[in-house]
């Protein structure tokens, strides 16, 4: 019989039974932990879904709200216009209630008041107001671009507020009117010339230019869609008050253009922060005359009344801007006759800039190489039309800037595609725009016939469309595109991707300096 111990096989079994009892605790606490793994991966999945909706319902609403701002400044850049508010209330009559003192009071107040260059209101045939309102309009037009980059859609609303009746007698009194009636035809030719100018006749009555203009700059002041005011009643120091509440308030201030004609009241010189102008092309720069002038002055004012050959010669301006002289000829419908004071006085006015350059150019400082040479001569000879000075521009990044090209004429854009299509063949750039073309006959683009100056400004917005390989382009005569015009001109573009100058989306649009062609540099204060 073998011998077998049972103890043994006991104490076996026993560590059997430990092993599995072990083994069962670890696949339990194997299995819990898996079963919390899986309920914190569960409960991170759920959180990670839900910040992940959020983040997206983020996005989704900031991309709405760009498109909502992209809206509103399409909107805003549609709506926007320049408003002109003038008190032209030039003349009080002086009626027998009035005493000496009163009299003298009231004299000093209407001499200041702002006019019109005598020759405007003396011309022949009745037409100074229509020549009056595209003087104004234009100079208006080149303070806005000077300030403003994208302003070149922006309507130009004037609003002139005066006692017709009492300014035209005055007028007549000093020599500047034959009769009454023709300020109320100057008016009207005024306001007809541009579409939104108007002459507004306030009656008799004392302040009454005053209070309209007082609420509508208080109106339009936070008008979003107005983007600057030109104010022109400095010669009056009851307007302070209603712009003092704006010095201090920059945004404000500079969307407000002080415009002087007459001396300022010096109270007017005090405010900061305010834009100034002058448009000494359109309005007289001096008191009017307490009287009617002398027989020699008669004798000139009617010699200008007169459609003679001599009424054309041009005007002799006296100029101190960089030392360069000015030979202006007048449109032909403003009469102006050619006089010269060979020695003005001390007090005489600043003369206005000369027609080489804009009120864009009083902008600039320049840093050329040779300082300015201030001379001074009178020019009597006619001389042809003075040509704008080129520059190229660019903004503080050193980027080329474009400026805006002429409106195109719509007849001539489709001949010059009429052109193309016929011939199978697109236009020389190079030829026409860029004056020659190196591969001569052997081009494969048209040359001849010479395109008529509408279809070069068609053709200059095809090639304005074509991005130029350098952003920082040199080449004062370079006819490519250096940032898109839609952005520039209407502060988006709505061809987004496709545009062929989309690569400049975004880019700062201030005019920083500026290159002549001599490589001198003016920059922008």
């Amino acid at each position: 019989m073998a011998n077998y111990d049972l103890n043994n096989y006991l104490r076996q079994m026993e560590s059997f039974r430990a092993a599995d009892h072990a083994r069962d605790n670890l696949v339990n606490e194997l299995i819990e932990k898996f079963s919390s793994l899986l309920r914190e991966h569960s409960e991170l999945k759920s959180d990670y879904l839900s910040e992940r909706d959020n983040r997206r319902n983020y996005q989704s609403r900031v991309e709405e709200v760009h498109r909502a701002m992209s809206e509103h400044e399409r909107q805003l850049n549609t709506g926007s216009f320049v408003l002109a508010l003038i008190d032209g209330d030039g003349a009080i009559g002086f009626v027998d209630v009035y005493g000496p003192a009163e009299k003298a009071m009231l004299l000093a107040k209407m001499t200041n008041k702002r006019q019109f260059q005598d020759a405007l209101l003396q011309a022949a045939g009745g037409d100074g107001g229509s020549e009056a309102a595209s003087r104004l309009y234009h100079a208006i037009h080149n303070h806005i671009s000077s300030l403003y980059s994208n302003s070149g859609n922006w309507p130009v609303m004037v609003q002139m507020y005066l006692s017709l009746d009492k300014l035209a007698t005055k007028l007549q009194q000093v020599g500047l009117l034959r009769h009454p009636g023709e300020m109320r035809t100057f008016a009207q030719r005024f306001s007809v010339n541009q579409p939104l100018f108007s002459i507004i006749d306030v009656g008799q009555g004392k302040e009454r230019a005053d209070h309209k203009i007082k609420e509508m700059l208080r109106t339009f002041s936070d008008n979003p869609t107005c983007r600057h005011i030109i104010f022109g009643g400095c010669h009056d120091a009851g307007y302070l008050l209603n712009l003092d509440q704006f010095k201090h308030n920059e945004a404000k201030a500079s969307r407000i253009t002080l415009l002087e004609s007459t001396p300022a009241y010096r109270g007017f010189a005090d405010l900061p922060n305010f834009k100034r102008a002058k448009f000494d092309d359109v309005f007289r720069n001096e008191p009017l005359p307490d009287s009617a002038p002398g027989p020699n002055v008669n004798t000139a004012v009617a010699a200008a009344q007169s459609p003679s050959p001599s009424a054309q010669s041009p005007v002799v301006m006296r100029s101190l801007t960089n030392g360069s002289m000015t030979n202006r000829t007048p449109p032909a419908k403003s009469v102006v006759p050619a006089v010269v004071n060979p020695s003005p006085s001390p007090s005489t006015p600043a003369p206005s800039l000369s027609a080489t350059e804009s009120s864009e150019d009083s902008n600039w400082a320049s840093v050329s190489k040779t300082g300015p040479q201030r001379t001074e001569s009178i020019l009597i000879a006619p001389s042809k039309a003075n040509t704008k000075k080129k520059f190229a521009y660019y903004n503080k990044e050193e980027q080329r800037l474009d400026e805006p090209l002429p409106a195109r004429d719509r007849a001539s854009a489709e001949a010059l595609d009429a052109r193309m299509k016929k011939n199978g063949k697109k236009m020389c750039n190079n030829f026409h725009l860029g004056g020659s073309c190196i591969q001569g006959k052997f081009c494969h683009f048209q040359h001849e016939p010479k395109l008529s100056p509408g279809e070069l400004v068609a053709l200059r917005y095809k090639a304005r469309s074509l991005a130029c390989n350098n952003r920082y382009c040199e080449d004062i005569d370079c006819y490519l595109g250096h940032q898109c015009a839609n952005e520039r001109d209407f502060g988006y573009c709505r061809y987004e991707q496709t545009c062929h100058l989309r690569a400049t989306h975004g880019m700062d649009r201030e005019k920083y300096v500026r290159v002549d062609r001599d490589g001198n540099e003016e920059y922008s204060p």
